[in-house]
Parts: structure tokens; sequence; C-alpha cells
């Protein structure tokens, strides 16, 4: 692997010191074992990410793998994340500026020099084995081009909220099989050489929302093989409130509407890991909802019955997801989330007509 440089700083604390020791020696049995370029090129785009970033580095260098480099992209940074990355063999660069996730990966992966780049956020913890189940794929299969990894289902966050989304991500990802239009960038690897000639991330998303989507959508239209592994697990270390799951589901459905505007010819496919099952829940969630309202407002038991007929197909359409959170987390959280997934597809309507009415006026992202 190549520094940036220059040898790690020394931290403060015993153990500060104890992990720079560890790691420069880690770094000196690399130079030995090979001078050639490493196989592997671990691109991590970082902003103010302090919080979890020291963990997510000790564990991936405690990987069983270590024919790789690591890429740290530092976008700007004004907390104490690059002196947490000084403590570790790891090769910075600097952006520009805030120029955002997608651009920064794109910066990352033009540097690397590894056959394959596997891009990982900084609040995602690998297990020792990962990059050996990565690269055991990628050199014992030639077909494929690119990898994309599951979370685990043990989280640390136990709210309903982070339980129900962390499953959800969870589940619509081991739930396709095959080639897939779909590349999650929390653990996503390509070979270098299609990346490149696939022409990278779009840089017109500057916050994280629907980028790697957008590429993975990109890599089907030009016939780049990629496919889910199930066995690729990390944990992401990701908590939800109630308010910020209903944000982020809002601004999601806002950035796929706009994302199937833009390419129109692929409205009849289904080409997100959203199943269609959920699709065709949103509008009956909202024709469920008004008339449950209505009926209770103005006293009209049928109108009221059919808001929650409707209520009951929201359930029935995506019991799979619901049954998956039962046998996980059990009934309780189960029963809990039924009422969770229908609030969050009457935000997720709000977003698509939001996507939809501004995309005439120019709000194409």
């Amino acid at each position: 692997m190549r520094p940036n440089g220059s040898p790690p700083k020394e931290a403060p604390a015993a153990a500060g010191v104890g992990r720079v020791t560890s790691m420069a020696r880690w770094l000196a049995r690399r130079r030995q074992a090979t001078a050639a370029a490493p196989r592997l090129s671990v691109v991590m785009p970082v902003y103010n990410a302090e919080r979890t970033l020291g963990e997510c580095l000790e564990r991936l260098f405690q990987s069983s793998y270590r024919d790789f480099e690591l890429i740290l992209v530092d976008d700007g940074s004004t907390d104490r994340t690059r002196a947490i990355a000084s403590q570790f063999p790891v090769r910075i660069v600097a952006t520009s500026g805030r120029v955002g996730p997608a651009a920064a990966r794109n910066l990352g992966a033009r540097v690397a020099e590894g056959e394959v780049v596997f891009f990982l956020d900084s609040d995602v913890m690998v297990r020792p084995d990962t990059l050996a189940v990565l690269m055991e794929r990628f050199e014992t299969d030639d077909r494929i081009d690119g990898l994309v990894g599951v979370q685990a289902a043990d989280m640390r966050f136990r709210n309903l909220p982070s339980q129900y989304k962390n499953l959800w991500m969870r589940w619509t990802y081991l739930r396709r099989t095959g080639d897939v239009p779909l590349f999650y960038t929390t653990a996503a690897a390509i070979r270098r050489e299609v990346f490149l000639r696939a022409g990278g991330f779009d840089h017109g998303y500057g916050t994280p929302n629907v980028e790697d989507t957008a590429f993975g959508q990109k890599l089907r239209r030009l016939g780049v093989r990629v496919q889910v592994q199930p066995d690729l697990e990390v944990e992401h270390v990701k908590h939800y409130s109630l308010r910020s799951m209903l944000a982020t589901d809002f601004r999601r459905a806002v950035s796929l509407t706009r994302l199937k505007l833009r390419h129109r010819r692929d409205l009849a496919e289904n080409d997100t890991s959203v199943p269609g099952s959920y699709i065709v829940s949103i509008p009956l969630a909202v024709f469920g909802a008004a008339a449950l309202a209505v009926g209770l407002v103005l006293r009209l038991p049928l109108v009221a019955a059919m808001g929650g007929l409707a209520g009951a197909g929201v359930v029935a359409l995506n019991r799979e997801f619901l049954d998956q959170i039962r046998r996980s987390e059990g009934i309780v959280v189960a029963c809990g989330a039924a009422p969770l997934l229908w609030l969050e597809l009457l935000v997720s309507a709000a977003g698509a007509a939001v996507g939809l009415v501004g995309y005439p006026l120019g709000r194409r992202y």
C-alpha cells in the first residue's frame, strides 16, 4: 500500500501509540510482501466522519486479505477526520471543496492503483473476511464486473425506525438475484477499468441521495454485469429517528421520480431496489388514508371501512417484508412496523408528487 507521503503521526494517548505502531508494522509487512501495485483499492469518501471513522479503519485493517490500498477522499472536513485517518496507513486525497460523494468517489477511483475498486462508507464496518470474499468472487468469475454487498441483520441501534430501515435495506437487496441495475455504495465493488470506461458517478448529485442508483442503472444500460453478493455482509452504523427516516424517504422519492423522468424510456422497468409490491402500495395507502379520514370525520362507516380494507391491502402486499421483520426482531416489532410502513408510503407519495411537479420547472436532480 502507498501511504500519503509521510509516516502516520503519533497519537497522544497510549492506545493511539499502539495503534500507530501496529499500523506501521502492517505497512512494513505489506511493502515486504510485494512491490507491485495492490490488487484492490478501497475508496472511502469522507466528510466530518470522526464519529465512526476510527472504528471503520480499525476493522478494515484487521482484514485477512492484505493486498489492498485505502484511499480516503476528504471532502472538506472541518472536524478531526484527517487527524484520525493519519493514525492509519491511508492515502489521503483532498477535494477542491465540498464537491459531494459522487465526485469524491470518482476522484478516488481515478488515483486508485488496484484492479478492483471497493467503495466503502466511513460508517460501515467490514468483517475480517469481507475483502477476501470480495476478491475471491472477482478472481473466480471473470464474467462479473461489479458486486454489491448487503447489510447485516445485526445492528447496534434498536429503536423501531432504525430496525425498520436497516432491515428494509437488507431485505430489498437480498431478494435480488442475477444481474441487477444496482450499485449500493455503502459497500460495492467494480473492476476499475469498467468503472472508468463507464464514466463514473454523475456529478449532478451534490449530496448523498440516489447517485448510486443512477450509476447502477447506467451500468445496466452499458451492459455491465453487477450482482448482489449475499455473503458480502457489512454493518451499517446508521441511526434513524422517525423524523430522519421519513425525511430520507421523502428526499429519495423526489430524486427517484426525477431520475425516472430523465430516463423515460425505462418507465416500464422497475430498475431500483424497491419491490413492485411497495410501489403499488403507494396509491393504495393514499386512498386508504383519505377514505379513513373522510369516513371518521363525516361519520360514514362504509367509507371508513373501505379505508380499513385498503390498509389491510397494504399489509398484504408487503407481507414478505413484514414477515422478515417478524423473523428477525419478533412479532411486537413487526406489528409496530405495519403502521410505520403506511406512514412511509404516504411520505413517499408526497415526495413523488413534488418530483413530478418540480421536473417541468427545471428541477432535474
